[in-house]
């Protein structure tokens, strides 16, 4: 476990460096930030020396990296706050989106695999099928795109997607549609992976001298859902970061508050403290999800344990 804590590590700062040295060689520029863009060339190389980006590269990013090793991830460029206060104050929302779309897929994807299984080769398993994969061809941009066209414009549930309105009820309602892009971009992949592992865990022996003792078959579903239920978790956990990315982008999408939104304008600014805080968290908390739901896992099922190579 120690040995996969550093690799995380490694890998954090290794995103970091490469995240920073795209924002680098990119065109967008902190001195636009006030929205206009026909700013001197002297007003922005002021600017640019004030804070510190007339720097040579790897300058700037030494200085970071000696910062964040302390725990000190700086202040923005664009508003002047802490980095780690900004990320505090949407932390929440973003939570909120994540795992409420997570807990929906999880339990989705192992209803809609037992009903696969119990309707093999039928017309249910087919639809159920092309759906899915209709949906996971579309990117979560592209279908979030298509949710605001179709019920923003067309239906005119322009309430579904005004996140302004304080009111707890109504922030519940406007979750909706992002928690519905998030699932629907990510049932196809989900569901195939959890239907492989139902499928093996009735395939088992036991499993089948249960048949031949005549117990029922919700005693069996149970007793194959709890069988599988560790290789489940252990794989949801393990894609933790690509699901934390998809949510990032739908909530810029969305115009959502949380910390999607905080890095797509960090991005086209070049905010580069807040972008490089965000990725450095992002990498890490995938790494804590991994770990926690590989240790359920291995509690749920103790014949994993074997397979652990950290």
């Amino acid at each position: 476990m120690f040995l996969r804590f550093i690799l995380s590590i490694f890998v954090a700062f290794l995103s970091t460096f490469l995240c920073f040295v795209m924002l680098y060689f990119s065109k967008g520029n902190i001195a636009y930030a006030s929205g206009v863009n026909s700013q001197s060339k002297e007003f922005i190389q002021r600017i640019e020396r004030n804070l510190g980006l007339d720097k040579p590269l790897l300058t700037q990013y030494k200085i970071w990296l000696f910062k964040a090793l302390k725990g000190d991830f700086g202040v923005s460029l664009l508003s002047g706050e802490s980095v780690v206060k900004m990320i505090k104050e949407r932390l929440f929302n973003t939570l909120i989106l994540s795992l409420s779309a997570l807990s929906i897929l999880f339990v989705l994807s192992i209803i809609l695999a037992f009903v696969e299984y119990h309707f093999k080769n039928s017309f249910i398993e087919k639809m159920i099928a092309f759906i899915t994969f209709n949906f996971f061809a579309l990117p979560p941009l592209v279908l979030a795109l298509l949710f605001i066209l179709v019920f923003g414009i067309f239906w005119n549930f322009s309430s579904w997607i005004d996140f302004s309105d304080d009111n707890f009820l109504n922030q519940l309602k406007h979750l909706i549609l992002p928690i519905l892009v998030l699932v629907l971009s990510h049932l196809a992949i989900y569901l195939r992976i959890v239907k492989n592992f139902i499928h093996e865990s009735f395939s088992q022996i036991f499993i089948q001298n249960l048949y031949a003792r005549a117990l029922r078959q919700r005693e069996i579903d149970c007793l194959v859902l709890r069988y599988s239920l560790g290789s489940i978790i252990a794989y949801f956990g393990s894609t933790a970061l690509s699901f934390i990315m998809g949510a990032y982008i739908v909530e810029s999408v969305f115009n959502y508050s949380g910390l999607g939104s905080l890095l797509l304008e960090s991005i086209i600014f070049k905010d580069f403290p807040v972008v490089l805080a965000l990725l450095f968290l992002s990498v890490l908390s995938a790494a804590f999800f991994t770990f926690l739901s590989d240790m359920i896992a291995r509690a749920l099922n103790p014949k994993l344990r074997k397979f652990s190579f950290a």
